[in-house]
């Protein structure tokens, strides 16, 4: 069965190259702002999209561009090229108006299971050439489409958790803060969960943290949050275990990593270390003073 995902209004994407005119604001809204699609080759979808607009009345058109991601915080970069069907692997008829416009999805014929990203944006209507359509001053707002074409059923999955690099050494006096990030090595996007887990010496967990289970797309990374923020006490001291283990939302494990990092006082030490030079110093410098 096709199944529609649509996702919060944190999502919301504005076009880089459009923002609000200041000299006669217009608020635009659209609704649902992110739909994900999955789709069996040979198969159709129907979504319905509602363009809303308070402020100036304007005319718009809908269209469709090709997006990608652009970093690994979750934004996407949108193509100013219409969307070119007769390249693609999914073939989409738009009706209805132009602000509730009505997309019909069908997938073509594939042995393999890929992935198509969309952005329906909203334009204002002129008469210029499409790549002319947009300047500096022209609200313009997008709603994305996330595409999976899967003629399995069977989701493949490869992710490997890259930038995780805790010091070996860290100082019990100060705050740990890491971060680590998913990287996606197949075409099709995936929602894992995440935890972070601390094993202290004797194998007790001290602390875990269970991460936002954001979305990586296919071939991008993903940076995970919330950063872990670990405060050491006096007692954890000695070699600690950090934990990250990354699994699907049903609980199966794909992949895990595992870091030591020695917990020591190191201010504390250098510290007393001072005095204790200081006291030594004073100490021959008085004895040193009655033997002459």
């Amino acid at each position: 069965m096709n199944k529609i995902f649509v996702f919060s209004l944190s999502w919301l994407i504005y076009l880089v190259f459009a923002s609000s005119a200041k000299a006669q604001p217009v608020t635009l809204s659209v609704s649902p702002p992110v739909v994900e699609i999955m789709l069996a080759p040979n198969k159709q979808v129907t979504q319905i999209f509602t363009l809303k607009t308070e402020g100036e009345n304007l005319e718009v058109i809908p269209e469709l561009h090709l997006a990608k991601p652009a970093d690994s915080t979750g934004h996407i970069e949108i193509d100013p090229a219409p969307y070119d069907q007769t390249t693609a692997p999914l073939t989409i008829s738009l009706a209805g108006s132009n602000t509730t416009p009505i997309l019909t999805f069908e997938a073509q014929s594939t042995d393999v299971a890929k992935d198509v990203y969309l952005a329906l944006v909203f334009v204002p209507k002129t008469n210029l050439p499409a790549s002319e359509r947009t300047t500096p001053t022209t609200p313009s707002i997008a709603a994305l489409i996330l595409v999976t074409i899967n003629p399995s059923g069977v989701m493949p999955i490869d992710l490997e958790i890259t930038a995780f690099s805790p010091p070996y050494l860290h100082d019990s006096w100060n705050p740990l803060n890491l971060t680590a990030t998913i990287k996606n090595n197949v075409d099709i996007m995936i929602r894992p969960e995440a935890i972070y887990e601390i094993i202290s010496p004797s194998g007790n967990t001290l602390f875990s943290l269970r991460l936002d289970p954001n979305l990586i797309l296919g071939h991008s990374s993903r940076l995970l949050t919330p950063q872990l923020t670990w405060s050491p006490t006096w007692k954890n001291l000695g070699p600690h275990t950090l934990r990250l283990t990354v699994a699907t939302q049903g609980g199966t494990k794909l992949t895990q990593v595992e870091k030591t990092i020695w917990i020591i006082p190191i201010r504390i030490t250098v510290i007393g270390f001072i005095i204790i030079v200081f006291l030594l110093t004073l100490i021959y410098k008085r004895t040193r003073f009655k033997v002459a």
